[in-house]
C-alpha cells in the first residue's frame, strides 16, 4: 500500500449538497436498473416499466440523499483509495454485460431488451464517472488543506499537448476514412474509431503555449487562449496537487524519483510518466526548483 494512503485523513464534516445529490442519483439509477432488468426477465409490458422505473429512481435517490447526509467522510473515503473509485463502475459493466444476453440466453423481445440495457449501461457509467471525479476531489482538498509551499503555472512541454501533432493526425484519419468509402471498405469503421480517438485526445489535453499562439496561418488558424488553457500546480506537505477547472489531482511525493530543471522545462520524475513544465509559463523557475527541493526532502525526512 501507498505511504500516502497509510497516512490518516483530516476528519472531514458533513458531506455537501453536492455529493449528496450525486450519490443519491447514481443509487437510484442502480436500483431502477435492476428493478428493470428483472422486469424483462418476468416480460412485464412495456407501460408497466416506464411507470415503475422513474419512481424507483426517486425513491431510492430520496433514501440515498438521506444516507449520503448521515455519512460523515464518505467522499473522502471513497475518493481515498482507486479500487473503491473504480467500483462505482460496476454496476454499468454489469449492465453492459447484461445486454449480451439475448445471445445466450432466451429473451421475449431482443430489441426492448438492447433499449433498456444499452441506455442503462451508458446512463450509470456517465453518473459513475462524475460520482467518482467527485470523491477524489474531495478528498484531495481535505487532505491539502495547509497552505501550499509553492504555486506555479502548469503548462505541459510536451509534442501531444501541441495542435500541430493532433490535427496532421486528423487530417490522415479522414484520408484514411475517405479511400475506404471510395472502395467500399468495411476498414472505414475503423478508421472513424480512429477518428474520433484523436479528437478525444485532442481536446483532453491542454494545448496551446505561454504566448496563445497561431497554428496554421490567419485563415486556418487554432488561436489558443493560454490563459484558459493553463493549470496549476501546488506543492503541499502531502503531495503535488493538480489543479484544472473544478478537476483535483494528487501526486504523492513517494511518486516523484527527481526534480529536474533544464533550459527548457522543469521536470518531476516519475516511474512511468513525467510531468514536464513548459519552463516560459513558469514565472520564476529557479525559484519553484529550489523550493520543490526543500519540501521533498523535508517530506523523505519525516517519511
Amino acid at each position: 500500500m501507498s505511504l500516502e494512503h497509510r497516512r490518516p485523513v483530516a476528519s472531514a464534516g458533513r458531506p455537501d449538497l453536492g455529493f449528496q445529490a450525486a450519490f443519491g442519483f447514481y443509487l437510484g439509477l442502480v436500483a431502477g436498473g435492476l428493478v428493470a432488468l428483472v422486469g424483462l426477465a418476468a416480460d412485464v409490458t412495456t407501460a408497466t416499466l416506464l411507470g415503475t422505473f422513474p419512481t424507483v429512481v426517486t425513491a431510492i435517490t430520496l433514501v440515498g440523499h438521506v444516507l449520503a447526509k448521515r455519512s460523515h467522510g464518505l467522499p473522502q473515503r471513497i475518493g481515498r483509495r482507486r479500487p473503491l473509485r473504480l467500483a462505482c463502475y460496476l454496476p454499468a459493466i454489469g449492465f453492459a454485460a447484461a445486454a449480451v444476453a439475448p445471445s445466450v440466453t432466451p429473451i421475449g423481445s431482443a430489441t426492448r431488451y438492447f433499449a433498456v440495457t444499452i441506455p442503462l449501461a451508458v446512463v450509470v457509467g456517465v453518473t459513475a464517472f462524475g460520482l467518482e471525479r467527485l470523491c477524489r476531489k474531495q478528498y484531495v482538498v481535505a487532505i491539502t488543506a495547509d497552505e501550499p509551499t509553492v504555486v506555479w503555472t502548469y503548462q505541459p512541454a510536451s509534442a501531444f499537448s501541441n495542435p500541430g501533432f493532433w490535427m496532421p493526425m486528423l487530417a490522415f484519419a479522414a484520408m484514411g476514412l475517405s479511400a475506404s468509402l471510395a472502395t467500399g471498405s468495411v476498414i472505414g469503421l475503423l478508421w472513424i474509431a480512429f477518428g474520433a480517438l484523436i479528437a478525444v485526445g485532442g481536446w483532453m489535453v491542454n494545448v496551446g503555449d505561454a504566448n496563445g499562439k497561431q497554428y496554421y496561418g490567419t485563415r486556418f488558424s487554432l488561436d489558443i487562449d493560454a490563459k484558459k488553457q493553463q493549470t496549476e500546480l501546488r506543492a503541499h506537505e502531502r503531495g503535488i496537487r493538480h489543479d484544472a477547472g473544478r478537476s483535483r489531482k494528487l501526486i504523492p511525493w513517494e511518486k516523484i524519483s527527481e526534480i529536474r530543471l533544464t533550459d527548457d522545462e522543469l521536470v518531476l520524475e516519475r516511474r512511468f510518466r513525467n510531468i514536464r513544465c513548459d519552463r516560459e509559463a513558469i514565472d520564476d523557475p529557479e525559484a519553484v526548483y529550489e523550493a520543490l527541493g526543500e519540501v521533498k526532502a523535508r517530506t523523505e525526512t519525516r517519511n
